[in-house]
């Protein structure tokens, strides 16, 4: 369904859709309630199996169905291409905006000079279960502490000039994952400024389990974004890849190492403890948000979450830089072989 206006909005609102049939209802609520004949919203139904496209269908919005599910990627460059605003907002279809949410996200990139905006989660995750209120509290503190200067886009909650998404090529539509990061790494290197605007804030709607915290922080971060670094040869110094987020992580590894020996060898466990405390120290303010929102044990518990998601990290970091040597050896044997038949006709 398309909205009756004949002039062109200011801002479109463009959300991907895959098998969202649990959160989509939520998302357009919140984003219909703050929309008018000036701003768009353009939902993508990337190939979904369930009611996604039937619930979307409801709403006054523009709708597109891929045929079949092509990545979130390529959805979102398929939204971008049907907008007709010069500034493009990007959401997911698992969150909820807060309330002035587009209003302020209007206004922060007319009074700014950058051609990129991204929020944050709230502290107010919809989820109730334990590891979704850390995971989402997590990310909401670590986007709340960075510094206003971004190095990458985030597609959960992402505004950027519509000239300059198309300038830089959008989403590279064969790199799913982290295809947000890599969209702000290239913004970056064309000199587009990327700001984060800790006021522009989105309710997370999905619910975590350990299994599915453990294997997207690998498979959809802590891996590709590692070759990513390998690839562009540079390292992020923001959100959770600042210097003491480095040293904790360095700091749960030797904890791992030492607690089993100190079992065996008592004369350890002073020093156990007093790694554990410089871990509290140096992430002082997450545990007091956790402890804020949730209590002192879902704090307690959120210490264990953290030390956990430091270790599984540097394992996606190690498996990451094994993987991208591993291809670049194989192009180069092929890039060999082929220079090696030329050479014998």
């Amino acid at each position: 369904m398309v909205p009756s206006t004949t002039t062109f909005p200011r801002l479109s609102a463009i959300v991907p859709a895959l098998n969202a049939a649990s959160t989509i209802a939520q998302c357009l609520d919140a984003l219909t309630a703050q929309a008018s004949d000036e701003i768009e919203i353009i939902v993508v139904d990337d190939g979904s199996t369930d009611d996604t496209y039937e619930i979307a269908s409801r709403y006054n919005v523009r709708l597109l169905k891929l045929p079949r599910n092509m990545g979130p990627s390529c959805a979102r460059n398929r939204g971008a291409e049907m907008a007709r605003a010069l500034i493009l907002f990007f959401l997911d279809a698992d969150v909820a905006i807060a309330p002035g949410g587009l209003a302020r996200a209007e206004a922060s990139m007319s009074g700014t000079h950058a051609g990129a905006l991204i929020g944050s989660y709230d502290d107010d995750p919809a989820a109730r279960s334990a590891i979704s209120r850390f995971k989402n509290l997590a990310h909401h503190y670590f986007h709340q502490r960075s510094r206003t200067d971004a190095t990458t886009f985030w597609g959960a909650c992402g505004v950027v000039r519509r000239d300059l998404f198309f300038a830089v090529g959008g989403f590279d539509e064969h790199r799913d994952g982290i295809e947000d990061v890599e969209l702000g790494y290239r913004m970056t290197a064309r000199g587009i400024r990327i700001v984060l605007d800790p006021g522009l804030q989105v309710k997370h709607l999905k619910r975590w389990t350990l299994r599915s915290l453990v294997t997207t922080d690998l498979k959809m971060r802590a891996i590709p974004w590692t070759i990513l670094w390998l690839e562009g040869r540079r390292l992020p110094a923001d959100l959770n890849f600042s210097i003491d987020q480095r040293l904790a992580a360095i700091v749960a590894i030797a904890i791992a190492i030492i607690t089993p020996i100190a079992v065996f060898k008592y004369q350890f466990w002073m020093l156990v403890v007093a790694l554990v405390v410089v871990a509290i120290w140096l992430n002082r303010d997450l545990y007091r948000l956790l402890s804020k929102r949730g209590g002192f044990w879902f704090s307690v518990n959120g210490f264990f979450l953290q030390q956990l998601y430091y270790l599984y990290s540097i394992a996606g970091v190690v498996a990451g830089v094994a993987i991208y040597f591993a291809r670049s050896w194989q192009l180069k044997r092929i890039a060999m072989n082929q220079c090696d038949r030329s050479n014998d006709t």
